[in-house]
């Protein structure tokens, strides 16, 4: 078995012939290059697997897996870790563009701060309005979340986030490993970094290295429920009964954290009064639909 490399790249895909290829040049074109390339492809139907493949026999660093069936988004994504074999870890969209220094910048954060479990850039949008022609936007996500205690970097990152950039950044493997990961849900990949967040800081670099395309073609977030893609296994938005579900996962993580009872008990508190809220929320909603009020 080759020695490990610093850094493993997932990149999970299903038919994304139409932007991988910049993707992949935006990888492995990057200053730094210690790192292996995982792609799990998730028995697309386009011209995805050639170009992967392809691509595998270019740069030995590109790893290429295919799923005899498609197992869904959440379970692909959960796959390409799965696979990994680095220190660090960084998911990365068929979709989406890494400015060069994205990778340097990232690894020279955690190399220097044994506290750090997640350094991640400044982020560009790409948007595509129906009908419009596609432009980009600056987006700040305001998530360095550098607070000693846990409870309170917890809070501050679900109190914050909309999209969930952040993803995207490099991450401790070894820290990853202890959460729960992507749950069948709507929204778990924001309990599952939020359940990072009690493991360690999150650091912003000031640069903006990341460009994410946000379309209806790559994803369905701010488009409601509508957007669902159930052909595969994207589960769109999350509703109410889904919400408090997440949330009582959340009470479970934070029981089996690495922090002190203290912060636990902080933590559910927090919970308690998010989950009060998503009550009042219910109730007022089905109070309109009775009602006939919007």
């Amino acid at each position: 078995m080759p020695t490990a490399p610093r850094l493993s790249i997932g990149m999970p895909v299903f038919n994304g012939a139409r932007w991988i290829r910049g993707a992949l040049e935006s990888l492995l074109t990057q200053s730094f290059g210690d790192f292996e390339l995982v792609i799990a492809d998730n028995a697309s139907t386009d011209g995805t697997e050639g170009i992967c493949r392809e691509a595998a026999v270019a740069d030995a660093r590109v790893r290429y897996h295919r799923n005899p069936t498609n197992i869904g988004v959440l379970r692909n994504y959960d796959r390409v870790f799965e696979l990994s074999r680095g220190a660090y870890f960084k998911w990365a969209s068929c979709s989406d563009i890494c400015l060069d220094g994205f990778l340097e910048a990232c690894v020279a954060v955690l190399d220097a701060r044994p506290d750090v479990v997640l350094a991640y850039p400044k982020a560009l949008l790409v948007l595509s309005p129906p009908g419009e022609a596609e432009y980009a936007q600056e987006y700040d996500d305001n998530l360095n979340l550098e607070q000693e205690r846990p409870s309170e970097r917890f809070r501050e990152y679900l109190n914050r986030e909309r999209i969930n950039n952040v993803m995207n950044g490099v991450i401790r493997a070894s820290a990853l490993r202890r959460t729960a990961l992507n749950r069948p849900l709507p929204g778990s990949d924001i309990s599952m970094m939020a359940e990072l967040s009690l493991l360690g800081k999150f650091v912003e670099v000031p640069e903006r290295l990341f460009v994410r395309r946000l379309t209806p073609e790559t994803t369905g977030i701010l488009m409601g429920r509508a957007a669902a893609r159930p052909e595969v296994g994207y589960p769109g938005q999350p509703d109410n009964l889904q919400r408090l579900r997440l949330h009582s996962y959340r009470f479970v993580t934070t029981l089996r954290s690495p922090i002190s009872l203290y912060e636990k008990l902080c933590v559910w508190l927090y919970l308690l009064r998010r989950v009060a809220w998503l009550r009042h929320r219910a109730l007022r909603k089905l109070a309109r639909l009775v009602t006939g009020r919007r």
